[in-house]
């Protein structure tokens, strides 16, 4: 093949191989061609769909168990994604920093900062599975792009915000822009990755979550202090719409799937209904188990520093720096556990994903019986919490994707967003409903430590022998 027609982000193929030229008329002869020839077991044959036009081109034919197929674009992938996603949770989270601003603006009460809060969130919520089949269907790169856009948008038009009202719906379509994000940005981590470097991935992609934050509770004060509350919404959408506008560049689709056996390359354009990832009963387990853990991670963010000084008698200054320890420990272990669930357990996930729900349970145990008496011994505690209840989400998110397969990895991911995300919405006030019924933070540690003991419970019905990839 003329090498000039390859674009650069292709994969270098190393390794003997027979190579053989036909005539390639459209796309739909080229799959077919594709399908027939994998059909030989003797054989994988590695088609190049650069062109769909007639035209002569070069089919690879190779044992694809001696092969090593690199794709170095996936780099320059990784950090498009990563991007993209620490601009999703600077809008979801921006609220928090502004809110004590436009709350004295608007005149509004506590409950109702935090509907506005909500509001975001029931708009993410309800962008979950119908991106997940889009991406399945057409790829990430639009997804992404759009979901970035809508959110930039909604978020620039804070500026001429007067009231609670529009407040609360720019708030709700910055949540619809922002879901398009999680499903795609997992698929596209699927399907550029190999399976050996997945869950590392996937941790260091949700790292962005937690640098997210970290921004803009670093930024947005700052620029509320000196232009106003609208400016720093404003602020944050003109930089979603030019991250959008570059993720359209930068992103392109996979060349191809990176097969690890001859169905999945046989396969590798077939979508997975959305009916059958419906009736997953893993991806089900999996999802419901992530609804648990989220419960304890968002509850637990919520309502620390409130425990912190109400019941230990902590300043604000250091409650907030043990929570920042609690966000450092679950942004490491997020691809730590990737790196190791990818290289020593072999691509194993469930027994990472319970050692996390474990963990989380157990230190929620702790902080529920000695929480009064721990002195010194809250540091350690507050670390290993901040690890099993905030570092789960790149062990889980690529084993739900694994669970849906190629053809079903967005819808995958939207479903387990979608369900697990009612955990982080439930979680808060139930937390703190105990705390005021019950007069101490007691019994809400230990509904916690509950919630995380259903999680492992759950995932000791998942049959991780069932996934697709």
């Amino acid at each position: 093949m003329n090498s000039q027609k390859r674009p650069f982000f292709f994969s270098k193929i190393r390794g003997k191989s027979n190579r053989r030229k036909i005539n390639v008329c459209s796309e739909a002869e080229t799959n077919a061609d594709f399908n027939k020839m994998n059909q030989d077991d003797s054989s994988k044959t590695l088609l190049d769909p650069v062109q769909n036009h007639c035209d002569v081109q070069e089919i690879v034919t190779r044992d694809f168990s001696s092969t090593e197929i690199n794709y170095p674009y996936r780099w320059v992938i990784l950090g498009v994604l990563w991007i993209t996603y620490v601009v999703v949770f600077l809008n979801r989270l921006s609220v928090g920093p502004l809110a004590p601003f436009f709350k004295e603006e608007l005149g509004i009460t506590s409950a109702k900062v935090g509907f506005v809060l909500s509001a975001g969130a029931f708009g993410y919520l309800l962008t979950q599975l119908p991106v997940g089949w889009l991406a399945d269907k057409i790829g990430s790169r639009w997804p992404i792009a759009i979901g970035e856009i809508i959110a930039g948008i909604a978020m620039s038009a804070q500026i001429f915000s007067k009231s609670y009202s529009s407040l609360l719906v720019l708030m709700f379509v910055t949540g619809l822009g922002c879901g398009f994000l999680a499903p795609s940005t997992t698929q596209a981590v699927i399907l550029w990755f190999p399976k050996k470097e997945r869950a590392t991935v996937m941790g260091l992609k949700q790292t962005a979550v937690n640098v997210g934050g970290i921004i803009g509770a670093a930024t947005l004060p700052s620029v509320a202090l000196v232009l106003g509350w609208r400016f720093g919404f404003l602020m944050l959408g003109i930089i979603s719409v030019m991250i959008g506008i570059l993720s359209l560049i930068l992103y392109r689709e996979p060349p191809l799937s990176m097969p690890s056996n001859k169905n999945e390359v046989a396969s590798k354009t077939a979508a997975t209904p959305l009916l059958e990832i419906l009736k997953n009963r893993e991806i089900w387990f999996v999802a419901m188990a992530a609804f648990f853990l989220n419960w304890v991670e968002m509850a637990m963010i919520a309502h620390f520093v409130l425990f912190l000084t109400k019941s230990l008698l902590y300043s604000v200054v250091m409650a907030g720096g043990l929570l920042a320890l609690a966000e450092v420990a679950g942004a490491v272990s997020r691809p730590l556990s990737g790196f190791v669930s990818d290289r020593i357990f072999g691509g194993r996930r469930k027994s990472i994903f319970m050692f996390f729900a474990i963990v989380a349970a157990t230190m929620c145990l702790i902080l529920g019986i000695f929480g009064l008496r721990l002195v010194w011994l809250i540091y350690p505690v507050v670390f290993f919490l901040g690890v099993g209840a905030i570092g789960f989400g790149g062990v889980y998110l690529t084993l739900l994707s694994e669970l849906g397969g190629r053809g079903g990895a967005g819808k995958a991911a939207g479903l387990g967003s979608t369900v697990a995300v009612f955990g982080s919405i439930l979680g808060p006030p139930s937390f703190g409903h105990i705390v005021d019924i019950s007069g101490s933070y007691q019994l809400a540690w230990l509904s916690l430590a509950l919630m995380g003991t259903l999680c492992a419970v759950l995932l000791i019905f998942v049959r991780e022998d069932r996934r697709k990839i």
